[in-house]
């Protein structure tokens, strides 16, 4: 038993150095002997997942003390303010399209019935891309509601999974494009505009650390009022093209490309709002950031400039621009974040490695 024992505990101490090495070099010199004493402290007598739990949380946090987003960081309550106008965007776009999922399913049947009727006609089932596209949209529901009921770990959890659902969802149409129609080519353009924009709002609301949210988000009614004013700008963009052809029905002006489509005029205007970050205020920061990822997507999947299909790449570059892009926003933003307020002090070891 002894023997056990102690091959567990040289295993979980191997496991621990190694997640050690995901802090900084100066900081681990300075307090590794300590994280590896709160650590034996929290796993004593333990089992084996909770002592591995531990471990993840140790090099969770060593991330994040490497990337500046801590609680005692000013990106960290950027990212903290931004998690739950980055779910209501991202639920306002996707309430429009689970409302209409009744129609569309129908839609699908009806196109099903009339294939049988014509046999040898390419056919593509839309029953399963449904399915997948509401397990996303059900997801970002739940991450909303979470929000309200103030489940943090449970909101970054949802989030998560509601970015891999969206990338699955766009795997499943093209698996059913490809059976109607052999030797399809991929289609990285759906991938970046119905999969971009979910992504990069997961991340935000994942990478919010969870011990600020509860102090972030304040206890008061009003703290309700952005995140829903994000929620109707959301529906109203995500309705804008039925609210055009609606316009144009009735022979009126048809309302403009939104210019959320135009990097060349939000992208500036969101980065310039990270200005803001000197004087201390937040919300406006992070009010861009839950906006940026559907202009991203949009600019690049509509406007015409960004579509470079005379490369070899074809599509693929039109991706490869899309990640080049939001690598350089990234960039930026952690750039302004760093300058435009003093580097705070070295954040304290946590008192429970696992809470990341």
């Amino acid at each position: 038993m002894s023997t056990a024992s102690n091959s567990t505990t040289g295993t979980t101490l191997r496991g621990l150095r190694l997640a050690l090495r995901a802090y900084p070099a100066a900081y681990r010199a300075e307090r590794s002997e300590e994280i590896i004493a709160v650590h034996a402290d929290s796993t004593a007598g333990a089992g084996r997942l909770a002592a591995i739990r531990e471990t993840v949380g140790v090099a969770a946090y060593g991330l994040r003390v490497r990337t500046g987003i801590t609680a005692s960081s000013t990106a960290g309550r950027l990212l903290a303010t931004t998690a739950p106008l980055a779910a209501a965007m991202a639920l306002g776009q996707q309430l429009t399209a689970l409302v209409f999922l009744p129609d569309k399913w129908r839609e699908a049947t009806d196109n099903q019935s009339s294939a049988l009727q014509h046999p040898g006609t390419a056919f593509v089932d839309w029953h399963s891309p449904l399915i997948a596209q509401t397990v996303t949209q059900v997801l970002w529901l739940l991450v909303v509601v979470a929000l309200l009921f103030r489940r943090w770990t449970t909101v970054r959890a949802l989030a998560a999974l509601a970015g891999v659902a969206a990338i699955a969802q766009c795997f499943v149409q093209q698996r059913e494009i490809w059976i109607a129609v052999p030797g399809f080519p991929p289609d990285y353009t759906l991938l970046i505009m119905s999969s971009g924009a979910n992504v990069l709002w997961s991340l935000l609301v994942f990478a919010a650390p969870g011990d600020l949210l509860e102090s972030t988000i304040a206890r008061r009614p009003r703290a309700v009022v952005p995140p829903a004013l994000v929620l109707v700008a959301s529906l109203l963009l995500s309705n804008l093209g039925r609210l055009s052809a609606l316009l144009d029905d009735n022979s009126l002006p048809v309302l403009p490309q939104p210019v959320l489509t135009s990097m060349g005029v939000c992208i500036p205007l969101a980065l310039l709002s990270l200005a803001s970050l000197r004087w201390g205020r937040l919300l406006p920061a992070a009010t861009a950031l839950a906006v940026l990822p559907p202009v991203l997507s949009l600019s690049l999947g509509l406007n015409a400039f960004f579509r470079w299909y005379d490369n070899e790449l074809g599509d693929l570059g039109l991706l490869c621009q899309y990640l080049l892009t939001v690598t350089l926003i990234a960039l930026v933003t952690a750039a302004a974040v760093r300058y435009l307020k003093p580097a705070p002090a070295a954040p304290a070891a946590p008192s429970r490695l696992g809470a990341a």
